[in-house]
């Protein structure tokens, strides 16, 4: 009776994965235009720098992020000046598509557990799937280029084959274990910060995998195609980044590798760690009521983390309860301890919820499958019980979900449009303050333009050699010098600008217009961004 219900499913696959992506596209253009701190930060410059060689001429224009693997920046840069320079609603529908694939991937983890569970997707798991979708920072970075959602999409695709190897009942194949680390792999070389991922899944993988005589070859290949993965997207930046400077993160982690450019150092974002003995242990459920600061730099709230950990605590006293395992246990067991260990890994190096989609997409999923465990069903479905329990669940987190604001706009003619004037030939750019670097791959200006930033990284390194050469770089240059001041800029960085260029001011300050610039209404900054010349100052 499985068989046919399950090709009936099968069938269905191409139509879903049509309206995931539609859905995707549709929610990008409904919440408007990119214009977020990151995009205006590092998004457009590192994509930039790295195909026109910027590195050997422009100096921590980005601050900490000019140093950041620039492979996902590509296809948006290259889209944003090319071929949709003047469609930027069709750049955002792709951009929204990632958030289609990462639901479509949520609806197959859902339905490859109930199959293993020997039941029909039925409405309780389109609910639990709604509710792990829906969840705020899937939904606020549609469209967006934090990438953070191509980076899920690799990662859930990773837990979907290894719950498609755990129905094996001759043990995983291998070449599904390699694909699966591979690409959870590629998921931590593009982006560092999901580093979390291939190592949970790996001792997941190994702790529930059957046969148990197969744990250690499936963790090795886990770990083979994870690694192979990691390499694959991140060796090739790690080893310029080590040739050049000599740290293969830089700046991260330099207090292992001591690059001279640097202080020793890990660089890394701490403000987001728990505070208290109480956060350290119960972290999701201070994200119930709306805050700020707290693991997100803007205002939100989300209980959906909350569902999942107590999902993640319940499971193991329910398996001990009962007198032997439900169809399907090994799975949710799976899930439940790749959720856990990836939470761990993530609580202790960043606590910054943007990084964890892959948990926020499974809680629902979660969820139902303990609420099924609680209240078995005689017939192996749903029982009452458990079907109210998701919906009450679902209720939950449309009453008390605020979603976060990254930064958008209403969409103009272009991605991004910059009004200044021309820079002369020769000129050197300080950019005073973030974020600026989306402004020099736009700026009019000769190729032979330079650029540097002075803001609170390239202070943190006064002592190193990344100082050094900004403050021989500012100080020897021949031609003129320029400085552009962000309206964020900080008293340091502008005493900053002093100490480089004693002596000098700022005159003819012009206005340099953007559209990322504007609020959500499309109102312009009271103070916008200004290009001002570097001149002597009068004497007495």
């Amino acid at each position: 009776m499985t068989a046919p219900r399950r090709k009936h499913l099968d069938e269905r696959w191409p139509g879903v994965l049509g309206s995931c992506l539609a859905a995707g596209a549709l929610l990008a253009l409904c919440l408007g235009q990119d214009a977020s701190w990151d995009l205006r930060n590092y998004h457009l410059y590192n994509a930039w720098a790295w195909l026109n060689g910027r590195e050997a001429i422009d100096i921590a224009a980005a601050g900490l992020q000019s140093w950041f693997n620039p492979a996902l920046d590509l296809p948006y840069y290259l889209l944003a000046t090319g071929p949709l320079q003047h469609a930027p609603r069709w750049l955002a529908a792709l951009q929204g598509l990632w958030f289609g694939l990462l639901a479509f991937l949520v609806f197959r983890i859902a339905a490859t557990l109930a199959h293993l569970q020997r039941r029909r997707f039925g409405p309780a798991d389109a609910v639990a799937v709604a509710i792990g979708v829906t969840g705020t920072m899937a939904v606020s970075q549609t469209g967006l280029t934090t990438n953070e959602l191509p980076t899920a999409c690799l990662v859930l695709a990773g837990i979907a084959l290894l719950l498609h190897a755990l129905g094996k009942p001759d043990g995983p194949p291998w070449r599904t274990l390699l694909l699966a680390g591979l690409c959870t792999g590629l998921a931590a070389g593009l982006k560092p910060t999901a580093i979390v991922y291939p190592v949970a899944a790996g001792f997941a993988a190994a702790a529930t995998l059957r046969p148990w005589r197969s744990a250690g070859r499936s963790f090795f290949a886990l770990a083979l195609g994870g690694g192979s993965g990691f390499l694959l997207a991140y060796g090739w930046w790690g080893w310029h980044l080590y040739q050049s400077i000599g740290d293969p993160a830089f700046p991260m982690f330099n207090q292992w590798f001591h690059s001279p450019w640097a202080p020793a150092a890990s660089m890394t974002d701490t403000r987001f760690l728990p505070r208290s003995p109480g956060q350290w242990l119960a972290y999701p459920f201070y994200w119930l009521h709306r805050n700020q600061a707290l693991v997100t730099e803007v205002r939100f709230a989300d209980p959906r983390y909350a569902l999942a950990f107590l999902a993640v605590l319940a499971l193991p006293a329910l398996r001990l309860r009962s007198r032997r395992d439900p169809l399907g246990a090994p799975a949710l067991g799976f899930l439940a301890a790749f959720w856990a260990l990836a939470y761990l890994q993530w609580l202790g190096l960043f606590s910054i919820l943007r990084y964890a989609i892959p948990l926020e997409s499974l809680s629902g999923v979660l969820a139902l499958g303990v609420l099924r465990h609680a209240w078995p069903d005689p017939d192996g479905g749903f029982s009452r019980a458990a079907r109210r329990g998701i919906w009450a669940c679902a209720l939950l987190c449309l009453a008390l979900t605020h979603y976060p604001n990254w930064g958008r706009v209403p969409f103009s003619h272009q991605p991004v449009e910059v009004t200044a004037p021309r820079l002369p030939a020769h000129s050197l750019v300080m950019l005073v303050g973030m974020p600026l670097a989306y402004l020099p791959p736009l700026l009019p200006h000769d190729p032979d333009a330079r650029y540097v930033g002075l803001n609170w990284f390239t202070d943190a390194t006064r002592g190193y050699r990344l100082y050094d050469a900004i403050e021989q770089a500012v100080r020897t240059h021949k031609g003129p010098r320029y400085a552009l001041l962000s309206p964020d800029a900080t008293v340091r960085d502008q005493d900053m600008l002093g100490r480089l260029l004693p002596g000098y001011r700022m005159d003819d300050c012009r206005p340099v217009t953007t559209n990322l610039e504007r609020d959500r209404h499309g109102r312009p900054p009271p103070h916008p961004v200004e290009l001002c010349r570097m001149v002597p100052a009068a004497p007495g």
